[in-house]
Parts: structure tokens; sequence; C-alpha cells
């Protein structure tokens, strides 16, 4: 089948031989480097197939060995052209086929952005539309990738790490979240180091910079901790400084602290094994639903989709895809949760809030969780220390 698929486009024959000599007429085939393969046995000669351009040249061969030759059938691109030259679909399908691998790899038809947990991806669309990159986009208008790297991470203050893909027609963004990433990274700009929260100062190594901290000291959000105007006179002579890009490792005990409101009462969702599918296509970065959406079979459901996108190995995602969309019935029961199911939660819930925003280093030493009840309704508060660094550069002011 594979050799046929490649002898395919020069065309080939598939003939019967019959006659006494039928060995003789195969071992001259042979002599000749006539290109023959999947040579079948029959009771008076054998079928074998036989590349268009050689049979017309095996006249003289049939008539020295004197057997007779049977065209069985014809196959090829010729062929093919030939017995489909009437019809006006096909030509006008290739043709369309050919103006679409060609134009539609230059556009972007699709804009994902993967990671996204906390993040503004209203702001990081508006950013990337910035960039050249949406829906419609030539590929050639959009911006360098480092540039758009930059863009982003300093644009969205959630994003600490950002990298742009571009696969065939799609243009895929993927995104880490993480600690707030420092308001200057440039290590050639002037810098101060303020305090990102209320702390009292354990470690104070200051490397550049004018230090206005030391070991012991209770220092507040938003305080200087290390300047990068650094005084360079001596005192009585007229005032000179010098502009620094500051570097320090400042540690201090922190207290960290979230409150929330937790009920005792959840609604479980169970699946009752009855499902729907319903299928939706993307084309161009637009979604159909030619057999609706199926959100109206059941009162509660769950959806869960799986994507297929077309796709080449050289041209990548080329504008369309298929979606399958599986509706899954659920039956929704009320649950109430013991105190320490409660309490147990909502730690995890605020443990969570808190671990977004300490600074780098950060080791907890202690930590209290307090609740009032009422109702069945719980106050909780978590109180966390930790030793972190706290250290946060912003530019220098003159």
């Amino acid at each position: 089948m594979l050799k046929n698929t490649f002898k395919f486009p020069l065309g080939y024959v598939i003939i019967e031989v019959v006659g006494k000599n039928k060995e003789r007429f195969l071992n001259m085939c042979l002599t000749h480097q006539f290109r023959i393969w999947e040579v079948q046995p029959q009771a008076d000669g054998f079928v074998m197939k036989m590349a268009s351009g050689d049979f017309l040249q095996i006249r003289p061969i049939v008539r020295k060995s004197g057997v007779s030759v049977k065209i069985i059938s014809k196959h090829g691109t010729g062929r093919f052209i030939k017995k489909h030259r009437q019809r006006v679909a096909f030509p006008i399908a290739g043709l369309f086929v050919c103006v679409y691998f060609i134009l539609v790899p230059r556009y972007i038809w699709c804009v994902e952005i993967d990671g996204a947990r906390n993040a503004d991806t209203d702001k990081i669309i508006e950013i990337l539309k910035d960039k050249g990159v949406y829906i419609g986009a030539s590929k050639k208008d959009i911006a360098d990738l480092t540039e758009i790297k930059n863009a982003v991470v300093f644009g969205e203050e959630r994003v600490n790490w950002a990298w742009l893909y571009i696969e065939g027609a799609k243009a895929r963004l993927q995104i880490q979240e993480g600690d707030m990433p420092p308001a200057v990274k440039d290590k050639t700009t002037p810098t101060s180091i303020i305090a990102s929260t209320d702390g009292f100062v354990r470690i104070a190594e200051v490397k550049r910079g004018e230090r206005r901290v030391v070991t012991g000291d209770a220092v507040n959000k938003g305080d200087i901790l290390v300047s990068g105007k650094v005084s360079v006179f001596r005192e009585g002579d007229p005032e000179k400084y010098s502009y620094v890009n500051s570097d320090a490792r400042i540690i201090a005990d922190t207290i960290r602290t979230e409150e929330g409101i937790f009920t005792d009462k959840e609604i479980l969702r169970i699946k009752t094994g009855n499902n729907k599918k319903r299928i939706s296509i993307e084309l161009f970065g637009k979604e159909y639903n030619p057999f609706g959406t199926g959100e109206d079979i059941f009162e509660s459901y769950d959806i869960v989709t799986k994507n297929y996108d077309a796709a080449l190995p050289i041209f990548g995602y080329l504008g369309f895809g298929i979606k399958l969309n599986t509706i899954e019935e659920i039956n929704e029961y009320e649950n109430t949760l013991t105190k320490n199911e409660v309490l147990s939660r909502a730690k995890e819930v605020l443990e969570e809030r808190i671990m977004k925003n300490v600074g780098k280093e950060a080791e907890k030493t202690d930590e209290q969780l307090t609740y009032s009840e009422s109702g069945g309704v719980y106050t909780v508060r978590l109180v966390m220390n930790f030793r972190e660094d706290i250290g946060i550069k912003i530019p220098q002011e003159e």
C-alpha cells in the first residue's frame, strides 16, 4: 500500500501476463530494469504492477517472449485528473485548499493565555493587542517576543514570567504567577530599597547604597531601608551625592494576617451518570454550536470539554478546530460540616492568601488560628509569623 502511494504521482498499471514463456518475459523485464512489483502467480500466468513509463516500452519483449499482456486497470495522477476533469468542484476545492494554506498561516486566528489564576487577563489581552497579537493580526506585525515578554511582566504585577509561543495560526502566551516582582529590575537604574511590610529587622546586609536600618530596628511598610542616594562629601564641604542601584539583604520578623467568613453548609455535586455530548466548531477565533449548547438538557450539570485543534507539523494550528462538550447531569445535596472541617478548610484558604504575599527566603516561625461562630457561620482569623526578606526596589528620587 505504501509503495503504491509513492508511485501514484508517476502512474502505474496492473497487467495480466499469459503464455508459456511468461517466466522469460519476467526475466527480460528485470534485465531491462523495468519497475515491477507485487507479482502474483495465477493458474495460467501472473498479475503484476508496472510503472506506466516502463509499460510503454514492453512491446519488443512481449513479441520475443510470445506472451499475451492485458491491462486490468490504470492508476496515477494523470488518470485521476482525466477521470474527474468534468467535475468543477474538484479543481475549485484544490484551489481553495492551496489559497488557505498560503494565507491562513500568515495570520493569528486564536489567542490563548495559559497559567493565569489571579492575573488580570483583560489587561494582558490589551498588552498583547498593543504589541500586535490579536485575532486576525498579521504575524509580520507582531513585536519582538522579548519585548512582549517584558511588556506582560512589567504591565501585570501578578506575573513574574511570560513567553509567547507562535504555533501556526495560534498565539499562546504562557505565564507564571508568583511573588510580586520588584518595581525596578534594571541593575543600572538608581534605586532605593523599601519595606514591603511591617517588621522587626534581624539581618541587614548592605552591598550597595546608604544604610538606613540596622539589626534590631522596627520598620513600617514603605520605610526606606537602603537609599540609592549616597553622600560622597565630608562634613563642612558642599553637598555631593552619587546615585546607585541599591543591593541589600534585609531579613525581618513579620506578621501576616488574613480573615474570612465561612459556613458549615456545603453543596455536594454528585454525578448521576447521565450525560449528553455536543460538538461545537471553532473557526478563526469564534465558536459555533450547530447542534446547540446542550445547557438546557439538565437542571444542574457540569461541562467537560476536550479540544481538538486542526494542526499540521509544518503549518501548526490551521485556524479551526472542534470541541467535544460532555454535559454531565449533577444532583446537588446539602451537607453539614463539623467544626473541625470548617476550620481546616478555612485555614487552607487563608494560608494560601497569605503565602502569595510573603517575601523571599520566607520561613514560617509561628501561626495562630482564632474564630467565632454564630448559627453555623464562622469568622476565622489566621495570624502567621515569618522571617523573610522584606526589601523591594523602587526608582530613586532626586
